[in-house]
Formats: structure tokens, C-alpha cells, sequence
């Protein structure tokens, strides 16, 4: 095999059409958790990488996980193709899991224990997470998790000032896994036994992904910002019209209207990361010893025009790397 076939390979078998999602969740909890300041690059980027060696390494370990069902439904991926070895995968996989956690104790030794928690729900959500339920709950975890990742680094490095920190942060992960949770009951329809077992959930998880991405500007400061309140809920507004146009479909909903409406969902993650760095402005402006500290929220508007920015890769990566 060429150097180029392996490359893509491994490409199809991480997922990278999902990296962008993956880094700017971590992007926005630093952000956010640091009320609008931003960790030094040396940190910044042992915990871009710590949060893109789990979830590329979930994502071989979810393929080692599934090759004896891909061998009859997706006998074109990677493990079952025999483009990558069964063994292979399983030993990169777990590495990757490694390196993420030592990566995170490169940061502090506490956002290694918040990284070996994301780690295992990732494990678990490979290896058990299966059913309706189980499996959006278990994969809403470590998409929250990842996201609670950065805010938890942020505010180990003590960034920011602690009357500016926003309070409302476990509220975006809650959102967070309400919004993968809907994707994810969808994208497991894919592969349902027929059409007719779809049913009305992809509907359903649209509607309620769309209800989450219009409830993230809700969560955003009010009082003493510079940015209009009506950046965010314009773009959450704009990002809910193809998901409700989706679920509007008329006649009965099959496996590929399915996936579809998964491709939708997924590539709508940057545009939460963005709402989610958007919030990171504080609710108000306050004294800090005696000064008036105005915070203008350039940090959380960058990040937030930086993760937008992924989308168009994201969208030319799934044609290499498909994100299903």
C-alpha cells in the first residue's frame, strides 16, 4: 500500500473530518472557563493535543470495537478492507488514550485526572455503548466532558480574574450533551434494519438539536458587552434552518434521510463551540481593586471567528474522511 493510501486510511479510521468539532470544543472551555482570557501558548497547546489524542483515539478504538459488524455492514473501512490490521488499530488507539492523559499532566496533574475521566467514558462509550439510550448518553458525556476540559484547564491556571469568571459555564456542557445526545439518537439510525424502523426520531433529535442551539444566546452577557446580543442568536438562528427544514420533510423518513440529518448535526458542533466562546464574556463589567475593568470579549471573539473558520474544512474533509 502507498504511503497516500495508508495516510488516508488512518485518516477514515481517526475521523479527521471531525478534528476541527474536536480542538474547538476545547478552544471555547479554555476561553469560557477563563472569562475571556486565554491560557500561554505552551498550555494552550498540550491541551489542544491531549483533547485530539482521546478522541482520535476513541474513534480507532470505536472502529476495533465494531470490525466484526463492519465486516457486514461497512466491509469498506479500514479494519475489515484490511487496509489496517486489527492489531494495529488497537495498539494506536490505546496509545493515543496514553498520550492524552500524560499530555493533560504536562498541564497540571488535576487536568489529568479530568482527562483519564473523559478517557474513560470514551472506552466505555467504544466498547458498551450501544442501544438508544445508552449510547447519545455516553457520547453527550465525553463531547460535554471535552468541552469541560478546557474550562477545567482554564481556571486550574488561574486565568482571568475570579469576579469576571462566568458562573453559567456547567451550563453550556449541560447543553452541550443535550445537543450531541439528539445528533448522536439520530446518527444511529443509519444503520437500522430497514426504513421503516426509522420512524419519527430524526425528527425529533433535529427539533430538540435545534432547540439547544437556540437556547446557547439566552446563557450570553447582557450588561456592559460590547458585542449586540443579536451576534448570537443570529448565528444560532441561521444554524437552525437547515435542521428544521430537515425534520419539516414531508412523507416517511429513511435510513439515508438519517444520515443526512447526521451530517447536518455534526457540522453544526463549531457553530456551538463558537456560541460557546461567544459566552465567554462576563455578565457585567466590575471593580478589581479599585479599577474598573471593562472587558471587551477579543479573545472570545476570536476563538469564536477561528472555529467558524473550521466549517469549510471540516466540509472538505468529510469528503476524504467521512465523519460516519
Amino acid at each position: 500500500m502507498s504511503a497516500g493510501a495508508r495516510f488516508l486510511a488512518w485518516g477514515r479510521l481517526a475521523r479527521l473530518s471531525l478534528a476541527p468539532s474536536a480542538l474547538a470544543d476545547v478552544a471555547a472551555g479554555l476561553v469560557l472557563g477563563g472569562a475571556g482570557a486565554f491560557p500561554q501558548a505552551r498550555e494552550a497547546s498540550l491541551a489542544l493535543a491531549a483533547s485530539a489524542c482521546v478522541y482520535h483515539g476513541g474513534m480507532v478504538l470505536n472502529d476495533w470495537a465494531d470490525r466484526d459488524e463492519d465486516r457486514v455492514a461497512r466491509p469498506d473501512r479500514p479494519i475489515p478492507s484490511g487496509s489496517i490490521s486489527a492489531r494495529t488499530a488497537l495498539v494506536v488507539g490505546l496509545l493515543l488514550i496514553c498520550a492524552a492523559v500524560a499530555l493533560a499532566a504536562l498541564v497540571t496533574p488535576r487536568a489529568a485526572l479530568w482527562m483519564a475521566g473523559l478517557a474513560a467514558l470514551v472506552v466505555a462509550y467504544d466498547f458498551v455503548g450501544r442501544g438508544p439510550l445508552r449510547g447519545p448518553f455516553l457520547l453527550g458525556a465525553c463531547r460535554a466532558a471535552n468541552l469541560g476540559f478546557g474550562v477545567f484547564v482554564a481556571r486550574e491556571l488561574g486565568l482571568g480574574y475570579a469576579e469576571l469568571r462566568p458562573d453559567f459555564a456547567p451550563l453550556f456542557a449541560g447543553l452541550y450533551f443535550a445537543y450531541v445526545a439528539s445528533v448522536s439518537a439520530v446518527a444511529r439510525l443509519e444503520d437500522a434494519e430497514s426504513d421503516a424502523a426509522v420512524g419519527s426520531t430524526p425528527r425529533i433529535g433535529l427539533l430538540s438539536a435545534s432547540a439547544v442551539l437556540l437556547a446557547l444566546p439566552c446563557l450570553h452577557a447582557t450588561e456592559g458587552v460590547v458585542a449586540p446580543q443579536v451576534l448570537p442568536l443570529g448565528l444560532a438562528s441561521l444554524a437552525v434552518l437547515a435542521l428544521v427544514r430537515e425534520a419539516l420533510r414531508r412523507g416517511a423518513l429513511t435510513r439515508a434521510d438519517a444520515g443526512r440529518a447526521t451530517g447536518l448535526g455534526l457540522r453544526r458542533l463549531l457553530v456551538f463551540s463558537a456560541l460557546a466562546a461567544l459566552g465567554s464574556i462576563p455578565q457585567r463589567p466590575v471593580d478589581v481593586d479599585g479599577v474598573q475593568l471593562l472587558v471587551t470579549g477579543r479573545v472570545g471573539f476570536t476563538v469564536a471567528a477561528v472555529s467558524l473558520c473550521g466549517f469549510p474544512l471540516a466540509v472538505a474533509l468529510r469528503k476524504l474522511f467521512p465523519p460516519t
